[in-house]
């Protein structure tokens, strides 16, 4: 087969690879809590609400206001979860544009960088992790940002480092556990700089813009009284997540998610060769992934999704050595292809074993029998209020956010019996919401208990789940919006 057709043909294979993973992940895939949680803030600013002071969130808030136009526009389409779905994996498709052009810069031909874009965007570890929250975005704009810092390293132009410090600086406001990984990109920042690499003053200049914007930030923030309690929730409120979860980590997960045990391997072989012999990029990812592998191990890493960088490290640094130790390119080439078939379909048998056990999710229930009027109780570890109103200050993990919120000073947790009496939320959970630092440990304490009494008295059981569903009888019709809330005209 001729040079150029192999490039066609894996062109086409990449096509089928995306259209096959939007299909799985964006439309059969239904929606988490994580989704949920994330679009349902969006929805709250988009009416008027400032995060950190009206309600509760511990993550920055880029996302959230990006799309919470898109959100608003779609807030009564079942599809809305599809879409944003569908988004999260295009994110994907956009993180793996950037690291090729990473690797391109390093010099890999465009038949192993092609191999690589489909052996991503068909893996079922990063797949399963790629959701619309704050974590995909940052990840593409981290990219970005790397692959525009070794632009300017490569051939000095001013913009190119003025756009890395901006896609980094954006990468934190999507999420400020960014942070941590770019404590290696300001090590080699400063290296680069005391080389000549990096001129100084390209080096400041580039800061100016992410200190100004974030400075405007701090102050929206002062000027609607959030500045005190966004550095509390954010900071020193999950300075103290880790905790919670002790010694429960997925850095070596359950044998279903393959890739871990085929490229992790292979990438601890490619730092040892890389660290002696590799360029400055294959250095620099080298240090990024042994970053990663001792901040999952000995810091935090309670879930899956929380390995996907490590993963997507360990596969950049596979292939970069794959492209280098590899003597039979026939050999790669055929091999390459079986692996993304079958990556394909167990992805296909993984998404369709999923669906068949869930015909119908909560969040979809919930979503059809509530409007923007209605107040929801989120259950214990589950999250599927997306435009219902929040009960309380308190929505999302309650039996965690709130408890730990309350021990360190932001606001006490609410009484989920009086939330009842008061409002007579439209959909609440009958489960027990369990103090997670203790679950997490052996040992189960009630955090919130609903009366039994109030439920037999005010709701139906949904026929989903642990939901029930407000009595006709306490039900309100004709939900409008007045021009300042929504609310029930009658």
């Amino acid at each position: 087969m001729k040079i150029k057709n192999v490039e066609k043909f894996l062109y086409v294979v990449l096509f089928l690879v995306i259209s096959i993973s939007l299909y799985l992940y964006g439309w059969v895939i239904k929606s988490n809590g994580d989704n949920v949680e994330h679009l349902h803030t969006s929805w709250l600013i988009w009416q008027g609400g400032i995060p950190y002071r009206d309600f509760f969130q511990h993550h920055n808030p880029l996302i959230w206001y990006i799309f919470s136009p898109l959100v608003a526009s779609l807030i009564n389409n079942i599809n809305i979860f599809n879409i944003f779905n569908s988004l999260s994996v295009l994110t994907l498709c956009g993180i793996v544009f950037f690291q090729n052009c990473i690797l391109k810069l390093n010099g890999s031909n465009i038949k192993v960088r092609l191999i690589y874009a489909c052996i991503v965007i068909s893996s079922f570890s990063i797949l399963n992790s790629t959701d619309y929250r704050p974590d995909t975005f940052m990840f593409l704009l981290f990219f970005m940002g790397i692959y525009y810092l070794f632009k300017y390293i490569s051939l000095p132009n001013i913009k190119d480092v003025v756009v890395s410090f901006l896609c980094f600086f954006f990468s934190f406001m999507c999420s400020q556990k960014i942070i941590l990984n770019l404590f290696i990109v300001a090590i080699f920042v400063f290296y680069y700089i005391y080389k000549g690499k990096i001129k100084i003053n390209d080096f400041f200049l580039a800061l100016v813009l992410p200190l100004a914007i974030f400075l405007f930030f701090l102050t929206y923030l002062y000027v609607n009284d959030a500045l005190f309690i966004y550095l509390k929730s954010n900071y020193y409120f999950n300075s103290f997540i880790p905790s919670i979860f002790g010694n429960n980590k997925t850095v070596f997960p359950p044998i279903e998610y393959y890739e871990f045990y085929i490229f992790i391997p292979l990438a601890l072989i490619s730092v040892v060769f890389f660290l002696k012999k590799g360029s400055d990029i294959e250095r620099f990812i080298a240090f990024l992934f042994i970053e990663e592998a001792i901040l999952r191990i000995f810091y935090f890493s309670a879930f899956l999704h929380y390995n996907l960088l490590f993963l997507m490290l360990g596969f950049m640094l596979s292939i970069l050595f794959i492209e280098k130790a590899t003597i039979s390119k026939i050999l790669l080439f055929l091999s390459s292809i079986i692996y993304i078939l079958f990556s394909v379909y167990y992805n296909y048998q993984k998404v369709y074993q999923i669906k068949e056990n869930k015909q119908l999710t909560n969040y979809e229930y919930v979503f059809n029998n509530t409007t923007p009027c209605d107040y929801v109780i989120n259950g214990y570890y589950a999250v599927y209020n997306l435009k219902g109103k929040n009960t309380g200050y308190y929505s999302i993990l309650l039996g965690q956010i709130d408890v730990l919120g309350e021990k360190l000073g932001i606001q006490k947790r609410d009484d989920l019996n009086n939330i009842i009496i008061k409002y007579k939320p439209k959909i609440i959970s009958n489960n027990v919401y369990w103090d997670t630092y203790r679950e997490q440990r052996g040992k189960k304490f009630p955090i919130h208990v609903i009366d039994n009494e109030l439920i037999n008295k005010y709701y139906d059981y949904s026929g989903y789940g642990d939901l029930f569903i407000l009595k006709k009888q306490y039900q309100k019709r004709n939900c409008q919006y007045d021009g300042e809330q929504w609310r029930y005209i009658d």
